[in-house]
């Protein structure tokens, strides 16, 4: 969305993360607003036992924390850094406004991103209420391609683990398991290397 040459003309603070650096902790108040020029960063909730549940992977030119920082409101999840390094740019609100006022034509595009991930996480809760395990693993699919940028025809490795494709589609490791197998024996989904290919 934003290119570095306009968060640089803007004096957009530039941060350089490292794996495993924390950008934001559930239940903290959000004080900044992050965008992620270059790198992955994970956001998980962890329950009372410690057991983390992956909510996604946020990859380059992508926001973080946006309706707790408009909102003044608290993370409902954490963020750490999983890629080896990440370049991020953090707004505080005053920039945030300032930058939006002396960039207008970036207020629809925020806006649009805001109303995707929304989107996005309405199609998932109705894929978990609803659906079985094969239709909730496709959604996830289908939906992990669309936000890396792929093509719903093109095929490509999901590079996801098990663990995390039940943290994101609500369902137990095991069914995972025998569902992905199920998919490969109908060829719904391939796999390669213990990958899936979709």
């Amino acid at each position: 969305m934003f290119s570095k040459e306009i968060l640089l003309k803007n004096k957009i603070p530039k941060f350089t993360y490292k794996k495993k650096d924390v950008l934001f902790r559930e239940n903290e108040t959000a004080s900044c607003l992050y965008y992620l020029l270059d790198g992955e960063v994970k956001i998980y909730n962890t329950d009372c036992e410690g057991k983390e549940f992956l909510i996604t992977k946020v990859t380059d030119h992508q926001f973080l924390g946006e309706p707790p920082f408009l909102l003044n409101e608290k993370y409902p999840a954490t963020a750490n850094i999983a890629s080896d390094t990440a370049l991020i740019y953090k707004f505080s609100q005053e920039s945030f406004r300032k930058f939006l006022d002396d960039n207008p034509e970036y207020q629809f595009k925020f806006l649009k991103e805001i109303a995707q991930k929304a989107y996005d996480k309405t199609i998932k809760l109705k894929s978990i209420v609803h659906q079985n395990p094969c239709e909730r693993i496709i959604a996830f699919l289908r939906t992990h391609k669309k936000n890396t940028g792929v093509q719903e025809d093109e095929k490509i490795i999901i590079d996801v683990t098990r663990k995390e494709l039940a943290n994101s589609t609500g369902l137990a490791i095991e069914t995972v398991i025998r569902t992905v197998k199920k998919m490969e024996r109908e060829q719904k989904i391939e796999l390669i290397n213990h990958k899936i290919y979709f």
